[in-house]
């Protein structure tokens, strides 16, 4: 039950949406927004892709399992809140080196991993949920 002005559609949103979402989740650290905020707009995106173009496009753009989205972002996230205690630091404690990449020094604090980390739950979770209401939705 999809327009086919939605599925022409989603050459432009898709991509644009991921963009933003990416985006969300880089500002996050310094600014409102971050890992889930940017997740929840990912999971935005791939519920598009599913209502304009259904089920194998959808796992398509999904190619592997949920489960290990959420395992490797539950990873990221919880090692990079732990390892500070390692130095001595407080649990969740940030610092904010620079990288050096192309003659530009680049602002690049540990939180970022940790909402990367938290995005890939948020998207993990999301398209597990999309994948089973879809399955109950559509005809076998």
């Amino acid at each position: 039950m999809s327009s086919s002005i939605l599925r022409t559609a989603m050459g432009l949103i898709f991509p644009l949406t991921l963009l933003f979402a990416v985006y969300m989740a880089l500002k996050g650290h310094n600014q409102p927004g971050g890992g889930f905020i940017g997740g929840l707009i990912a999971a935005v995106a791939l519920v598009m892709v599913r209502m304009s173009h259904g089920r194998d496009v959808m796992a398509s753009v999904m190619p592997f399992h949920p489960r290990l989205l959420i395992a490797g972002g539950l990873a990221m996230a919880g090692v990079t809140g732990v390892v500070p205690l390692l130095f001595g630091h407080p649990l969740l404690t940030s610092r904010a080196p620079y990288v050096h990449l192309l003659g530009e020094a680049i602002h690049v604090p540990t939180a970022l991993f940790f909402d990367l980390g938290v995005l890939m739950v948020v998207v993990g979770v999301a398209a597990g949920m999309i994948f089973r209401l879809g399955g109950e939705v559509d005809p076998a």
